[in-house]
């Protein structure tokens, strides 16, 4: 009896292992960056973008357009600026609908 309970309780913890140690679903910010370009994208091409995971082992902005992604240094000036624009959109945007909510 007791080895059969010793065998449970190994079998329980082999089976946590395989749950925690199992690959997430499929979320585009645990993406890592092998390297990153200099290459300035042009801004009308980009059709999202993220930062990738702390996780990873260069920090980078990816950059989507149709047809391709980008690794970006997000220290770099073009970079830094567009992200402010973006966040200046955002709250614009932002402020506006909560301006439009009806009281």
């Amino acid at each position: 009896m007791r080895n059969l309970m010793a065998l449970l309780v190994l079998l329980s913890l082999c089976s946590l292992h395989r749950v925690f140690s199992a690959p997430m679903g499929l979320d585009h910010t645990l993406l890592c960056c092998e390297s990153t370009t200099k290459m300035k994208i042009p801004e009308k091409n980009i059709v999202r973008f993220w930062s990738t995971s702390s996780n990873c082992p260069i920090k980078a902005v990816v950059f989507e357009t149709l047809k391709n992604r980008f690794c970006v240094n997000p220290m770099a000036a073009w970079v830094s600026k567009y992200l402010k624009e973006e966040e200046m959109k955002n709250k614009s945007l932002m402020d506006q609908q909560t301006s439009e909510t009806p009281k």
